[in-house]
């Protein structure tokens, strides 16, 4: 009996727990814009012009960013061939246009070969 009530106790403290969790409002930090005094971060407005990676984030591409105009965007390890397609399209474009305007250089800034070229 005393086996039962102790599982019946930690059952009730658990779901009363995650349902606390869930009603509770959203944390600044989870917010896509942070501002401090000395570091303001956005992500990438995926409207302008990115290249498309898929998988783990491997490295910061702010200085990237900075100098050529053109953020980097990473989606799921587990890609469609619609995403295939569409990511290889684009950043066969944006390479043309950056290999147009500052020959190969941009290829050692980025620091890796785009997805599709």
């Amino acid at each position: 009996m005393k086996t039962f009530n102790a599982f019946l106790i930690l059952t009730l403290i658990t779901v009363s727990g995650s349902i606390f969790a869930q009603k509770n409002k959203q944390n600044k930090s989870d917010n896509a814009k942070t501002s401090t005094a000395k570091n303001e971060k956005t992500l990438p407005n995926e409207n302008a012009s990115h290249f498309m990676q898929f998988g783990i984030m491997s490295r910061n591409h702010d200085e990237f960013r900075k100098k050529y105009g053109i953020s980097v965007i990473y989606q799921n390890c587990v890609i469609s061939q619609f995403q295939s397609q569409k990511a290889k399209e684009n950043n066969q474009l944006i390479a043309k246009s950056l290999t147009e305007k500052y020959g190969d250089t941009w290829r050692k800034d980025l620091g890796f070969i785009p997805y599709g070229l």
